[in-house]
């Protein structure tokens, strides 16, 4: 690790001097000064120190905070420094946490290193309490106690609190239930859609049992693609159930059923007209969010034997920052591996995730059908392939399907697009086995000329000539295979559904 940072003070070391080229003053202090953390954290109570090396080619001194202790203050060149802290006790009792930053600085402003240091403390020591309304106009990341708020909706990451008007989310792993009067305590915070919630260290329950009257929800079926709100709106929208997704006919964006628990039970309303009606949740294109509250079912439309949007992988999309590569039609959108760190989430990462839902995937090249790792995330697809490697997937085993029955496959897809404006020469195929049974299908190629702007292609394929059972292994991916060329490509919204 030194040797690393050692690297890096030289090649600040470098550029600082660059910055200050023929008018640099005589001065003998450092040029450029590295630290070898960036962080450190502290108990509340009970003196202890930790060690840090300063990297610096001349003189550096140092800014504390009154309440840490650096030794030393001020040397030359490379050293060890120790860095305590006295105890975070106020009047006899810990205080609230604290933090500040210890400045190692040089010459100039560019020659400055921080280290920021906490200390644990009583976070709701001196707290006030707040109304759900007093919560929305708040600063981010304020400690807040709510003493009491009616749950109104349930989730697999949390709740909704209303007082009647202002709906709050709070993520949370606590058991509660619609009903419920809770006090929380925890921390005001913004969401990637600019909606306040809470992320919740308690969540008590006052009492139980209370009548939930709900607002007249707005109407959204007739504006999907144009509606947004800047609150939790109690809003509603009908249309036809495709796995977690509420989809309108006619509309290019659907209503997404988020984090619905178990007992919504959406698997046997798929291919239902229904009625969905919950909070807004905020939109990620081509979908609004919902946190639902009702789900009223209106009858088959299509008898659908599978369906995945891979809206459940939000969470990983979030935690790695994917980008929507198709929809921004932006070649640099953050698509991380499906397997790297950056997306592991309650210890497991978005690889691990979908193998966990039965899903199989194909990574080959020239020389191997066993390839390193070369399918990534988006917000929320897959995207597959780099130069030299192909990716495909196989679906999960299927449930409940009569054995020989007529289905139809269908899913949006597009090819990726070059640097060079060349669109990848992608020609995918399904390929469908149940024993010793396989045939394949080919999927109309995408047409698009180069410089083509990306956008999704939906496809749908009659799955004829083969039998089609609980054994049936469904495989889509390019016949482009094993080659050193770039044939890369992105999937969303696969559905298995009875033909017509």
């Amino acid at each position: 690790m030194k040797r690393t940072n050692y690297i890096i003070f030289s090649i600040l070391l470098a550029f600082a001097s660059l910055l200050q080229g023929c008018n640099d003053e005589e001065s003998g202090l450092s040029k450029a000064v590295l630290a070898s953390a960036g962080t450190l954290n502290f108990e509340a109570t009970g003196i202890s120190e930790k060690t840090i090396t300063v990297y610096a080619n001349a003189e550096w001194d140092t800014e504390v905070p009154e309440w840490a202790t650096v030794t030393p203050t001020s040397g030359t060149g490379t050293m060890d420094v120790t860095i305590t802290v006295t105890e975070n006790i106020r009047d006899g009792a810990v205080d609230n946490p604290r933090k500040a930053a210890v400045v190692f600085k040089g010459a100039t402003l560019a020659s400055r290193a921080e280290v920021i240091i906490s200390q644990e403390g009583d976070k709701y020591r001196d707290c006030e309490e707040y109304t759900l309304a007093e919560l929305v106009e708040l600063e981010n990341e304020t400690v807040v106690i709510v003493p009491q708020g009616t749950v109104t909706a349930v989730t697999t990451k949390g709740f909704i609190v209303s007082d009647g008007t202002v709906n709050i989310f709070m993520q949370s792993s606590s058991v509660v239930s619609v009903g419920d009067n809770v006090l929380v305590k925890g921390t005001k915070l913004s969401d990637t859609h600019s909606l306040p919630y809470v992320e919740c260290d308690e969540a008590n329950v006052n009492a139980t049992g209370n009548e939930v009257t709900y607002p007249a929800a707005v109407d959204i079926t007739d504006k999907v693609d144009t509606y947004s709100s800047s609150s939790r709106t109690f809003i509603t929208v009908s249309g036809i159930l495709n796995g977690n997704n509420v989809t309108v006919e006619g509309a290019d964006y659907s209503v997404a059923v988020t984090d619905a628990p178990e007992n919504f039970e959406l698997a046997p309303l798929n291919g239902h007209k229904v009625k969905a009606t919950g909070y807004f949740a905020g939109v990620a294109a081509p979908v609004i969010k919902l946190n639902a509250t009702a789900i009223e079912d209106l009858g088959v439309v299509e008898l659908i034997y599978f369906a995945e949007d891979f809206e459940w992988l939000n969470p990983w999309a979030e935690a790695s920052a994917a980008g929507q590569t198709v929809e921004t039609d932006n070649l640099k959108a953050t698509a991380p591996q499906i397997s790297s760190s950056s997306t592991v989430v309650d210890g497991i990462t978005a690889n691990d995730a979908l193998l966990q839902e039965g899903y199989q995937f194909l990574r080959v090249t020239p020389t191997s059908t066993d390839a390193s790792e070369c399918i990534y995330l988006q917000n929320n697809y897959l995207k597959f392939g780099k130069t030299g490697y192909q990716a495909g997937i196989v679906l999960p085993q299927l449930e409940e399907i009569s054995s020989g029955v007529t289905t139809t496959l269908s899913f949006d897809w597009c090819p990726m697009r070059q640097g060079s404006g060349k669109i990848d020469p992608v020609n995918l195929i399904v390929i469908v086995s149940d024993g010793s049974d396989e045939v394949t299908f080919d999927i109309p190629e995408a047409g698009f000329e180069n410089d083509h702007v990306l956008e999704w292609i939906s496809a749908e394929v009659e799955l004829t000539g083969v039998t089609i059972s609980n054994d049936t292994k469904i495989t889509i991916r390019p016949t482009n295979w094993q080659l050193s060329t770039a044939n890369r490509w992105f999937l969303d919204n696969i559905k298995l559904a009875k033909a017509n």
